[in-house]
């Protein structure tokens, strides 16, 4: 295990190194800390994304996996339609508000109402 740890720490800095030395000669940055700063989080990218002992998955990449693909379903959906519906989820809430903050004889009233009808229709039409 020793051994292990010693080679993967060597392996580690000498990765690191090679794109701080890559970074340096296409960047041309004049700060050298800011290069090896952005290899060592693109080292620790790499470390969490791809697993090289064993094929199991860690807890950290399951869930920057599970993260990944929660941006592909935003990226693949239509932001202005999911703003759309967030705004009728909201109108259907505030209307269920005003129909608890109503009394019993209203809510009798309103039961057999039209609004009552184009509620329903709404919210069923959201939870399709």
């Amino acid at each position: 295990r020793a051994l292990n740890f010693i080679f993967d720490f060597f392996n580690f800095f000498m990765f690191c190194s090679l794109l701080a030395f890559v970074f340096n000669f296409v960047l041309k940055i004049k700060i050298k800390i800011i290069v090896l700063f952005l290899c060592f989080i693109m080292v620790l990218g790499n470390y969490f994304l791809k697993e090289q002992r064993n094929n199991a998955l860690k807890s950290e990449q399951e869930q920057i996996l599970l993260w990944m693909n929660n941006f592909n379903f935003l990226k693949d959906n239509n932001l202005s339609l999911i703003q759309k519906e967030k705004d009728l989820f909201e109108k259907d809430l505030k209307d269920l508000r005003e129909i608890f903050k109503k009394n019993a004889f209203e809510i009798g009233i309103w039961w057999f109402s039209k609004e009552k009808e184009d509620l329903e229709k709404r919210i069923n039409e959201s939870l399709k």
